[in-house]
């Protein structure tokens, strides 16, 4: 079986890069801006292609660092100051928490198997449950699975209380994103359980506490 290839956006100096390449996933590109970061993702990861600005990047020049769609991950834990509950709350309007839509626009020119996207908990709650909304929908609507969960960085091995959100989605495929968070700790819920309306307000939508 072919191994799965990832893109990393926004990789910072490279936690979800080292999660999957200790799991046997190919890392084979990177977007990070900040110079300081890409240079340690150039050390860590020196067989990845390294990009700089998510906003010049291409699916096609993806692709030509050896990504593969059909068995590709797209991450991305992309800017929060717009979201968190400690800023002024733009929320996807937001300069910095709009890159969003550059992952919606790779996601339509790459349709990978899979995406994994990470921010704070803020973006539940930003606009009313809005800006979730349409996190969730945006993804919904090209067809993905989509499903999600509060996790605590304290329940897996690291010494302080950081709470993430995390978004799982799956290409035609809703039932694997929710396998995929079966975890043991944290909120969650999935896209299957939104109707338009909720979708649109997710502030409104149960969740349950494992």
């Amino acid at each position: 079986m072919s191994k799965l290839t990832a893109v990393s956006l926004f990789a910072g100096v490279g936690g979800f890069d080292l999660a999957m390449e200790r799991n046997g996933i190919d890392v084979v590109a990177t977007v990070e801006i900040d110079k300081a970061a890409r240079s340690v993702l150039e050390n860590r990861f020196p067989k990845a292609q390294h990009f700089t600005d998510i906003k010049e990047i291409t699916g096609e020049q993806l692709r030509n660092a050896g990504f593969v769609p059909d068995r590709g991950i797209l991450t991305g834990g992309f800017p929060c100051q717009d979201l968190s509950v400690a800023g002024k709350r733009a929320g996807l309007a937001g300069e910095r928490s709009g890159l969003y839509w550059e992952i919606v626009r790779l996601v339509d020119e790459l349709r990978p198997q899979y995406f994994v996207l990470e921010n704070v908990p803020g973006l539940l709650s930003s606009n009313s449950g809005r800006d979730f909304g349409i996190v969730i929908g945006e993804m919904a609507k090209r067809g993905y699975g989509v499903s999600w969960r509060v996790l605590d960085a304290q329940y897996f091995g690291v010494a302080q209380r950081r709470r993430r959100v995390f978004i799982v989605g799956c290409l035609g495929d809703g039932e694997r994103s929710s396998e995929i968070l079966a975890l043991s700790e944290g909120m969650r819920g999935d896209s299957k359980t939104l109707d338009k309306k909720q979708r649109e307000t997710p502030a409104r939508v149960g969740s349950s506490v494992a």
